[in-house]
């Protein structure tokens, strides 16, 4: 039975005695270290199963033109863009069971590029000098392990970053040979339901109602990252209907201006483009979310907000993005190749949002109401219904329709 391997990925012009310690403590595991090395100013040499030579050339680059023509951004996107190809010939090879990444700024941002592009599921590990910041750029809605590396990865390994550097090549090991991969085959029907915490109630009894019929239930925080790896996941094939009760991101996106603003934009656009059964709700799509209160652009810190705790802060959306956010959402659930049925609570979609709650606003919700009536084309259901979006009877006609729309139950 062949080694398993591990790819390794460096700036190796400043990373080369980590980079080797590392592949030195993969081989001690018995498993097969492969150096991708993507420091464009690294002397050319043999010592690297990809030399920085090789990976300017998966990127369509002449190392030498690459670097002579090119300011640092566009070079390090171009050498990531090349450890992207060599990941996955890996891959296709079935040569490649891990991908670990080490770096300051520029080398955790090519290593991330790179890892990113790898299925949800498949074991990638980054050690960053940058990890204790904002890792959203680097990380997006992948499951990328991280560790701080606490000290500059620079001069070879040391009293600290020995430690660092062997306990992220252990927790990469540990994922290699105890993971568990993500199966699109499995038996299960997998169904995602979007949520947060104005809609928890309402997502835990849809869940345990679908779960009670059979179903695979999984719940996706509408947190940006959340939705945009659960539309991943309905593309690759691993989800088969979707409940989404909690659209918030697309606010955050029409919007542009939350902290929750999709990785990648496109909220409910894969379940229409591969046509699975969805239920879509309205779950807190009347607010935008922020961090702490200094987080909030000063041109909306006149407006309602809510502090759900000292770290996030809700404000309210205007009667405008409302009714844009209602335009935008008929669109594209009108591109849908599927079954869909739209479902409209009418007593509140947020426990923030309903009557008595802090960002309560019936005009605005109205608004939203005929822009998405207006621009939905006919023969998509839109039923408006008489209940909180967690009172327990809403829950239950979402999953009554949700099995409707599987035909398991009647009309």
């Amino acid at each position: 039975m062949p080694k398993k391997q591990i790819a390794i990925i460096a700036t190796c012009d400043t990373k080369e005695a980590e980079v080797f310690f590392m592949a030195s403590l993969i081989r001690d595991h018995g498993i097969n270290p492969v150096i991708i090395d993507v420091g464009p100013l690294t002397p050319s040499s043999a010592r690297f199963d990809f030399s920085n030579q090789r990976v300017a050339e998966l990127a369509g680059w002449k190392l030498a033109e690459l670097v002579g023509n090119r300011q640092r951004d566009q070079i390090m996107v171009a050498m990531g863009q090349g450890a992207i190809k060599a990941l996955h010939m890996l891959l296709k090879a079935d040569r490649l069971d891990g991908v670990i990444g080490i770096g300051g700024n520029q080398g955790s941002a090519v290593a991330s590029l790179a890892m990113k592009s790898l299925p949800i599921g498949f074991p990638k590990f980054l050690l960053s000098t940058v990890a204790s910041g904002n890792i959203r750029p680097y990380i997006g809605h992948k499951d990328i392990g991280v560790m701080f590396s606490v000290v500059d990865l620079v001069g070879g390994p040391n009293l600290v970053s020995r430690s660092t550097l062997t306990n992220a090549v252990a927790a990469l090991i540990g994922m290699v040979e105890k993971g568990e991969k993500i199966s699109p085959l499995h038996k299960d029907i997998n169904v995602a339901i979007s949520a947060l915490g104005n809609t928890e109630e309402g997502v835990r009894r849809i869940s345990a109602g679908l779960r009670q019929r059979g179903f695979h239930v999984m719940a996706f925080h509408a947190s940006g990252a959340g939705g945009t790896a659960m539309e991943e996941l309905i593309e690759n094939g691993v989800i088969h209907g979707v409940v989404d009760l909690t659209p918030h991101e697309l606010t955050e996106e029409v919007a542009a201006a939350g902290a929750y603003v999709p990785v990648r934009p496109g909220r409910l656009q894969a379940a229409a483009r591969c046509g699975i059964p969805q239920v879509v709700s309205t779950g807190a799509m009347e607010y935008l979310c922020f961090g702490p209160k200094e987080s909030i652009p000063v041109r909306l810190r006149n407006r309602k907000t809510y502090f759900h705790n000292p770290n996030n802060a809700n404000v309210k959306t205007s009667r405008a993005e409302m009714s844009k956010v209602g335009k935008v959402m008929a669109e594209r659930l009108n591109a849908s190749k599927g079954r869909v049925e739209i479902l409209i609570p009418l007593k509140g979609s947020s426990i923030y949002g309903s009557k008595g709650g802090p960002l309560y606003d019936p005009v605005g919700s109205s608004l939203f109401l005929k822009a998405l009536k207006q621009n939905l084309k006919p023969g998509i259901p839109l039923k408006e219904i008489d209940y909180h979006i967690n009172d327990p009877e809403f829950a239950d006609i979402c999953v009554s329709r949700f099995l409707h729309l599987f035909d398991l139950e009647p009309k």
